[in-house]
């Protein structure tokens, strides 16, 4: 399973952010230290922010800070919210996709199961328990 690179950066972001949960950070020196360009960062502090994940403030002393705390983010949540609109594979489409095997597959019902067990362990993963020593 391959997740998308805004999902990696939602993690790092949200990794970064729970290093200092009382701060704020601006975006500049955020993409700087998470590695990311500062336009694909913006993008994902706004889905972030979409989520409840982050918020953001303007002026003096503004910054992205985290939403809520780090033990009430949970990796799953964030890993489903950047990732909907994704299927894992093609017969997984609302329409039930293109595969001429799918009346007889038995594939999908593991690969839906391999997915849920995937999601599942993630949510058993705070950000808190994600940074934690």
């Amino acid at each position: 399973m391959r997740l998308l690179a805004s999902t990696d950066y939602a993690l790092r972001t949200l990794l970064r952010l729970a290093a200092n949960p009382e701060g704020a950070s601006n975006t500049e020196v955020l993409a700087r230290e998470v590695g990311v360009p500062r336009n694909h960062l913006h993008k994902v502090v706004q889905a972030l922010v979409e989520g409840g994940f982050v918020r953001t403030t303007r002026g003096a002393g503004g910054g992205v800070r985290l939403a809520k705390p780090r033990a009430e983010i949970r990796m799953g949540a964030v890993v489903r919210h950047f990732e909907a609109e994704q299927v894992l594979v093609d017969c997984f489409r609302g329409d039930g996709g293109s595969c001429p095997l799918l009346a007889a597959c038995r594939l999908k019902a593991q690969l839906a199961r391999a997915q849920a067990a995937f999601l599942a362990e993630l949510d058993r993963l705070t950000l808190e328990g994600a940074t934690a020593g």
